[in-house]
This record gives structure tokens, C-alpha cells and sequence, in this order.
């Protein structure tokens, strides 16, 4: 007699993966781990096709409740890794090399790059004050007086 209960697991585990890659939510995977359980336990011989949907059930919760929650915060804290080059930008003190007023920019290096800035309020910020960074708007770093 041929094993249809092979074929079921194999579906069960297909669907499943793709159900997860529809929606990253890390809930169908693991009934897809479970249905390659299934797949190796259906080659058990005298094991009743009802032992192993339960055998299913329970490795399916199982990894739901618990590996879940462990890969969801570290996936969590991977993505603060992320940061880009603005990113980094932000919080950083940097001196000015011209001067920036209400109505012109002036210009900072960062790095090797000569930025064009801004005031944060509006002030005036003179030649040589080092002044921080406290965000990016297009090409223009805006920044703030330090304290």
C-alpha cells in the first residue's frame, strides 16, 4: 500500500513555506518544520495516520510558543543595526566652517564632506562654533547651538 501520508506532510509543509513567505509574521513556519517531522515519522512503519497529526499538533505548538518569541526579539534588536550614514550623521558635533544665518546657509565638514546647514531655531551660527547635528533635511544638515 502506498504511503499517501508522505505526500499529505509534503503539501502541508509547501504551503505553509509559502504562506510564510506571504506574510513574515513567523507564525506558518514553523508548521512547516513540523510537516518535515511529519514527513519523517510517516515512514514509521504501524504508526496510525492519526498519531501523527497529533504528533504534528503538538511539534507545531510547541515551536510556536517557544522559538517564536526568541527569534522575533532577536530579529528585533538586528534591525537597530541598520543604521545608515544620516544615521550616524545625527548627534554628532561638527565645526562650521562658514557662517549661517535666517536667510543663508552655511557650510560644515563632516568627515571629508563639506555639508550645507542650517540653524535648528533660526539662530545665527559663526565661523569655527561647533555646533551638533540634530537632523538631516535633504542635502542640508540642520543643527543646534551646543550647551
Amino acid at each position: 500500500m502506498e504511503n499517501y501520508m508522505v505526500w499529505i506532510w509534503l503539501a502541508v509543509t509547501v504551503i505553509a513555506a509559502i504562506i510564510e513567505l506571504a506574510t513574515p509574521q513567523l507564525i506558518s513556519i514553523w508548521f512547516s518544520v513540523a510537516g518535515v517531522i511529519g514527513i519523517a515519522f510517516s515512514f514509521i512503519p504501524g504508526l496510525p495516520w492519526w498519531g501523527e497529526i497529533i504528533i504534528f499538533a503538538i511539534i507545531s505548538v510547541v515551536l510556536l510558543f517557544t522559538l517564536r518569541p526568541l527569534i522575533k526579539k532577536r530579529l528585533k534588536s538586528a534591525k537597530h543595526d541598520d543604521d545608515t550614514n544620516l544615521d550616524r550623521i545625527i548627534g554628532m558635533r561638527v565645526r562650521m566652517v562658514s557662517r549661517a544665518d535666517f536667510d543663508n546657509l552655511g557650510t560644515a565638514k563632516v568627515g571629508d564632506v563639506v555639508w550645507n546647514i542650517k540653524s535648528y531655531d533660526g539662530s545665527d551660527l559663526t565661523d569655527d562654533e561647533i555646533v551638533e547635528i540634530v537632523s538631516v533635511d535633504g542635502n542640508k544638515l540642520i543643527a543646534k547651538h551646543c550647551e
